[in-house]
């Protein structure tokens, strides 16, 4: 049977940081039909190759904010979704949630229904950081959490951490990860502060109000990252990702390895091999069924997507299993002869089975890949 995973987009918070430009609304006025609209959307997916009969193996509450819905809710879209689609009988059931929505009695209510694994944000032990990002929590909020989770019923988690925020240095990064050696989570995601368009950080960064710190202390705090992580019993692998034994995260996992997927809610992305599509970014239009736009991929996007996500991570791309099934000869020669390229120049290292870029030079991931691809017009 194959599997699968089932993505629920709940896009909602209690406040706007502003360095985010994923979809969500602190206004709440749309919640009833939005819920309602998630509830029939899953129905009709769930009718749909390669769903239909497929096991899924993770169920993932994005958003937004899901820890700020009520349980109840929460529940009820675990039921609907159990009743819809076969899961997998070890599923990861995991919820992200913010650390002033966590409590004693939110873990045991969560636990019940289901969750088995919670990504947390935390973002920074430093209340200065968390001020300039307008976070919801403050540092006793990250300290208390996490002393909760080590005595509750939901021992499986992520924390997500950040450096590259404003006033930041690598001394004081060095310091946040000795406070969370304290805790030692079982997984890690921790992502350099980027500014987007369209977000307050952007603004303000370009006004002169927030300074980010330079390229170089980014890069010298990434190394920082990697160089405390090993001793701590992480494995590195994924360029934003660090896992105890046994701990990768299996939604994410999943999309790195280039299967389908189904997304469910306002904002969410699918693909089911060869089509991709996604919903309206509007709360509003969504409930009211708004048309989901669609596109087709060609071998080449497939390759070029693949070559994307799986030279993020350290198995890096498998010639057997990575390669599009189908892609002519000719342009299989091609990207051979590019690798090649990178290659010699120590920008991957390659063995029989396929190529991947060293961790050491992750940091210049994208541009590394950009050679690599393919354009369209070579086809």
């Amino acid at each position: 049977m194959n599997e699968t995973t089932l993505y629920l987009h709940i896009p909602y918070c209690k406040q706007a940081c502003h360095y985010c430009d994923f979809h969500f609304s602190t206004h709440r006025s749309t919640e009833s039909a939005v819920l309602e609209a998630m509830h029939a959307e899953m129905a009709m997916r769930s009718l749909q190759m390669p769903w239909n009969g497929a096991a899924i193996n993770s169920l993932y509450f994005g958003g937004g904010t899901p820890s700020f819905l009520a349980v109840t809710d929460l529940s009820r879209l675990i039921d609907e979704a159990r009743s819809l689609f076969s899961f997998s009988p070890s599923i990861e059931i995991t919820l992200e949630a913010n650390p002033d929505d966590i409590t004693p009695e939110k873990l045991e209510a969560w636990h019940s229904i289901g969750i088995t694994r919670l990504s947390i944000g935390l973002q920074s032990f430093n209340n200065l950081e968390l001020q300039s990002m307008n976070r919801a929590h403050d540092a006793s909020h990250s300290v208390q959490c996490l002393e909760w989770i080590a005595d509750g019923p939901i021992q499986n988690y992520s924390v997500d951490f950040m450096y590259g925020m404003p006033g930041s240095t690598v001394e004081s990064w060095k310091r946040q990860l000795d406070q969370l050696a304290t805790y030692l989570p079982p997984h890690l995601s921790c992502y350099a502060l980027t500014v987007e368009e369209k977000t307050v950080l952007y603004h303000d960064v370009r006004s002169g109000k927030t300074t980010l710190p330079s390229d170089e202390v980014i890069v010298a705090q990434f190394e920082a990252l990697r160089a405390w992580a090993s001793p701590q019993g992480y494995t590195h692998y994924e360029l934003s990702n660090f896992a105890q034994p046994d701990k990768y995260s299996r939604h994410n996992s999943h999309y790195w390895s280039g299967q389908s997927y189904l997304g469910i809610g306002p904002g969410a992305h699918s693909f089911d091999g060869e089509k991709r599509w996604w919903n309206i970014s509007n709360n509003t239009l969504y409930a009211q069924g708004a048309k989901v736009p669609s596109e087709r991929l060609t071998l080449i996007d497939l390759l070029n997507e693949r070559l994307m996500v799986r030279l993020r991570t350290a198995k890096g791309f498998l010639w057997e299993g990575d390669v599009p099934v189908g892609l002519d000869h000719s342009l299989l020669k091609r990207v051979k002869r590019n690798v090649q390229t990178a290659e010699a120049k120590g920008l991957v290292t390659c063995t029989d089975k396929g190529f991947a870029i060293p961790p050491d030079r992750w940091m210049q991931s994208d541009a590394i890949i950009s050679e690599l691809f393919l354009s369209p017009k070579e086809s």
